[in-house]
């Protein structure tokens, strides 16, 4: 911005050796005073007596209004009729733009980076209007500048004009309370959306809802933490994203990609251990695991919480778990921590019984929490889920994750004790599928595995297991041996579920 004003004010002064050429000389002291709303510049001009006297009687005076290239257009301003002041029309700008009156000018709007400037130092110019509705030459202004915008909004309700959307990348919402909502434009599919709802783009408005919970719904909530041990440390946001074509409107629930979301807590957290982003759903009235981080900024904490779909989310204080049998195990830190977290479950109160091999039907379920997926459907591919067990949406929910394919006769085994090798090759999708690439090349994947002396054993999973060993997330039984085929272990799948959450960013 520096840079800018500098280049502005050294064309001012080409400018003004110019007209001492060719005019008679004016001594121009006039003022310009102005004020910034949304996209428009309005105010006034005031001349001095000499400057006033000069014009002989004429009450209109013309102001050159400038951008980046030069002189964009004339605006007249017209005498008010005392004190020398003449008053302008509000100017719409679409560019950094400046005011001139004889070799006088205005402070410079900075349209594009969403700030003006002048003298007085710098201001945000407000994209999102207090009532929610959006400044659309603003925003497209915005992504100009930067495809990953960020604006401040005094509304839990927005109004985004879809086609202005196409402009940019993503789209953080920041609330004055801390809580905010980044909204992956391209995910949103907008032109299929205006399609299906029978509307031109230019008449789609995306409304994205950063609600708080109050009233019954706060206290059912409030009541459903409590019920899982936890305290509520944080107010409850109902996030939504809703199409929105004339009367018609289509909610988006998903989006194929993990969203980002802050929530502010209530008060600053000294120890972040034990904190935990959960969802809550009304229809059960529980709270589960939502993948989130922490950060305490200025006396300030604020939970940064991801997940691939919209809902209600708060954050809780989960009390600590202990399991008698996992005391001084390699495992326990690890085991116990998801715990606190919803993730994992003993088989009792106080037992976990690492060393019980787990089967692929909990494995699934395991993965399934730890990625915060919402557990639907209740069919499968596969021959041998029927869809009254227990387990079958969980399965049905990880088929369609892409985490599990199953075997080639078409079952799945649910009952089966998983190996160290199909667990590996399950992590390495839900990687993926957390939006990280680990795409190996065949010199990666050998290289990965040439500690390995049994690498060859892995057979069809040697590329996934590649993945977690060179992620870090296995690290084999020996130095020298992976032992792929071997059956894993309560404990070998919690710890590889703890280590995948931090490799992704999803725990602390």
């Amino acid at each position: 911005m520096k840079k800018l004003l500098k280049n502005k004010t050294a064309a001012v002064l080409v400018f003004a050796m110019l007209v001492s050429v060719f005019t008679p000389i004016i001594a121009f002291a006039a003022t310009i005073n102005t004020s910034f709303s949304s996209n428009t510049i309005s105010g006034s001009v005031t001349l001095t007596d000499d400057e006033y006297n000069a014009l002989n009687g004429a009450n209109t005076i013309t102001i050159g209004v400038y951008g980046a290239k030069g002189l964009l257009s004339n605006v007249q301003a017209t005498y008010s009729g005392k004190d020398g002041i003449f008053t302008f029309a509000p100017v719409t700008i679409s560019e950094d733009t400046y005011l001139q009156y004889g070799t006088v000018t205005s402070e410079t709007y900075d349209y594009s980076s969403g700030y003006y400037g002048g003298g007085g130092g710098f201001f945000p110019i407000d994209v999102i209007n207090a009532d929610g509705t959006v400044n659309r030459d603003a925003l497209i202004n915005l992504f100009n500048a930067n495809a990953d915008a960020t604006v401040n909004s005094k509304s839990e309700v927005v109004l985004l004009p879809a086609d202005a959307l196409l402009k940019g990348k993503s789209l953080t919402i920041v609330l004055e309370n801390g809580t905010s909502y980044t909204l992956p434009i391209a995910a949103l599919k907008l032109e299929e959306l205006a399609k299906s709802l029978g509307v031109e783009l230019k008449d789609l408005v995306i409304r994205v809802e950063l609600k708080k919970v109050t009233g019954d719904a706060a206290d059912k909530i409030a009541a459903a933490v409590t019920k899982a041990g936890g305290t509520q440390v944080a107010p409850a946001v109902d996030f939504k994203v809703v199409a929105v074509a004339g009367t018609k409107e289509q909610e988006i629930t998903t989006f194929g990609q993990y969203v980002t979301r802050t929530i502010g807590l209530n008060e600053a957290a000294a120890d972040t251990t034990g904190l935990v982003g959960v969802l809550y759903n009304p229809t059960t009235g529980e709270v589960t695991f939502v993948p989130s981080t922490f950060k305490t900024e200025n006396n300030k904490t604020t939970a940064t919480l991801k997940r691939n779909g919209n809902s209600i989310y708060t954050v809780i204080q989960t009390k600590a778990v202990s399991f008698a049998d996992l005391a001084g195990s390699w495992a326990q830190k690890d085991v116990e921590a998801l715990a606190s977290k919803f993730i994992v479950k003993g088989t009792s109160a106080t037992a976990f019984e690492p060393k019980r091999n787990i089967t692929r039907a909990e494995f699934a379920a395991l993965v399934v929490r730890a990625l915060g997926l919402e557990v639907s459907g209740s069919t499968s591919k596969f021959k041998d889920v029927a869809s009254n067990k227990w387990y079958a949406a969980t399965v049905a929910t990880a088929v369609n994750a892409g985490l599990i394919t199953g075997y080639e006769d078409g079952t799945f085994k649910p009952n089966a004790n998983i190996t160290r090798k199909e667990l590996s090759a399950i992590v390495a999708r839900a990687i993926k599928f957390a939006g990280k690439d680990v795409t190996l090349t065949d010199a990666q994947v050998s290289a990965a595995l040439a500690s390995f002396k049994d690498a060859d054993s892995l057979g069809w999973a040697k590329g996934e297991v590649a993945v977690v060993v060179s992620e870090g997330i296995v690290k084999g039984q020996t130095a020298t041996m992976v032992v792929g085929n071997a059956n894993a272990n309560r404990a070998e799948a919690a710890t590889m579920i703890a280590r995948f959450l931090g490799n992704v960013g999803f725990i602390q």
